[in-house]
């Protein structure tokens, strides 16, 4: 009974007015709500670095955006995307809408037998390195050791005063960590990789990256 006096109490009280002096006088703004159109207008314009400049690639990103349905974040991060966020933004998207991302801007497996072709110049070494920041961005081995290192390459990828070339060495140096597996492993191998993984660290720390693995 006294619960609900005191619900009829607060529903019949008056309302507080603010005194005019009081209120604000500018109205929120409202968040802006990115769309896909948006999406593909910044990676036409931040994926120069990665492609021929005589294509465009506005139709089909915006059909990718629309048909994967690409979450907010990762739309705004395409929206307002630079030369060079290409791994960064591509790394928001889930698994499938990536690839089929990746494989419009990015064609071709990071093989080492391709080496020599993905190193020939700026441009190819420049999609090699977005492709690697986006397929270690979300990466865990869940061996801590191997953690460690995989998060020292993220950082010497995203090293603008590091070359792009030796970058893109980097990248495909790395390529070997994406199909480790991470789980049910019997400690032999676990302690096995994860001395791999700190010799590799050293071994990082010594190219004497300008941004700290």
């Amino acid at each position: 009974m006294y619960r609900v006096a005191v619900v009829l109490f607060a529903a019949c009280a008056p309302a507080s007015v603010t005194p005019v002096e009081h209120r604000p006088t500018t109205l929120p703004v409202a968040h802006h709500a990115w769309t896909c159109t948006e999406a593909a207008l910044g990676l036409e314009r931040g994926s120069v670095d990665v492609r021929s400049p005589e294509t465009s690639v506005l139709q089909v990103m915006r059909a990718h955006c629309t048909d994967d349905r690409w979450p907010d974040f990762a739309i705004e991060c395409f929206a307002t995307m630079r030369p060079g966020d290409l791994g960064h933004c591509a790394a928001q998207l889930p698994d499938g809408p990536r690839d089929r991302l990746l494989a419009e801007l990015v064609p071709g497996d990071l093989d080492r037998e391709d080496a020599t072709e993905a190193l020939g110049g700026d441009a190819q070494a420049t999609r090699t390195v977005a492709n690697a920041e986006a397929e270690l961005a979300s990466l865990q081995v869940n061996i801590a050791e191997c953690d460690r290192f995989i998060g020292a390459v993220r950082n010497v990828l995203a090293c603008d005063a590091m070359p792009i070339g030796s970058r893109a060495e980097l990248a495909l140096e790395a390529s070997d960590v994406w199909s480790l597996p991470t789980h049910d492993l019997p400690p032999e191998i676990v302690a096995r990789m994860s001395a791999a993984c700190t010799a590799q660290l050293a071994e990082l720390q010594k190219l004497g990256s300008p941004c700290p693995p």
